[in-house]
């Protein structure tokens, strides 16, 4: 395809751009670049059909369209009308060839899958990956809003810390707040493990190694207790009456005593 010069200003971005604006860089070093040395690899567009402020949206390319947009120089480009699936086609592709991070894959992926431009068996496809993978990526966008505003940045978080942040996130509104509190170790790059020690740790209280079935917690998924070393540990967030409780196991006790007699 030929390359032409286009004005950056014609131009905007399309609506399933996968770049995240933490991921730019300091596009204005990459205009002084561009200034210097020529823009070595055009940025691929698509013609707008609809007239309108814009003559065509970029595909692929965005960070060397901001460039050129903020030293307002002219933009190398190739054009092409393809559809919204060799679109995305295009794009994944050019971001093999750098590097992007889960959290920018995984909510572009989920818009294309959400409008029906892809599926996930597609997406699987033409990425080269197992459709488990997919799946984790696609968990970036279900998650609340405020655990990634709390985090920032979420270049290092990787799809399966996603994946274990979205199934916390669902128990209750006690286990969002614990992972908004440890926002700043998830943009560290806390791995899913760490992730729900952490949270189980806030939750829970203490230090433990390990969360299996001996969690004691409701069909909602609020935690009330957890056996530990063979001691039950209460939540520190639970109120409740302890002679109500007190009343309560003695009964319970007092019959497992009477069994057990019953049975020798």
């Amino acid at each position: 395809m030929q390359i032409i010069k286009v004005n950056p200003r014609d131009c905007t971005k399309w609506k399933y751009a996968d770049r995240s604006m933490f991921e730019y860089g300091d596009t204005n070093l990459l205009a002084e670049d561009i200034k210097r040395n020529g823009q070595i690899e055009p940025v691929f567009l698509r013609p707008l059909k609809e007239a309108g402020e814009f003559k065509y949206e970029v595909i692929a390319g965005n960070r060397r369209f901001q460039a050129c947009l903020n030293a307002s120089i002219q933009m190398k480009a190739v054009i092409a009308d393809v559809s919204d699936y060799e679109a995305a086609i295009i794009q994944i592709k050019e971001n093999e060839k750098v590097e992007l991070s889960d959290y920018s894959k995984g909510m572009s992926f989920f818009k294309l899958k959400q409008d029906n431009k892809l599926t996930q068996e597609q997406l699987a496809e033409i990425v080269g990956c197992h459709k488990s993978k997919i799946q984790k990526l696609l968990c970036f966008a279900k998650i609340d809003k405020t655990i990634w505003n709390a985090v920032a940045n979420m270049s290092k978080v990787s799809a399966k810390s996603a994946d274990t942040i979205y199934l916390l996130s669902k128990k209750s509104q006690a286990y969002k707040n614990a992972l908004i509190e440890i926002a700043e170790e998830i943009r560290k790059g806390a791995g899913s493990r760490r992730i729900e020690q952490f949270v189980n740790d806030l939750i829970l209280g203490g230090e433990h190694k390990e969360v299996d079935s001996e969690v004691i917690q409701s069909d909602s998924g609020q935690v009330f207790a957890m056996w530990k070393t063979g001691r039950l540990c209460l939540s520190k967030s639970l109120t409740f009456d302890k002679k109500e409780l007190n009343d309560c196991l003695l009964k319970f006790f007092t019959a497992q005593a009477r069994t057990n007699t019953d049975l020798n």
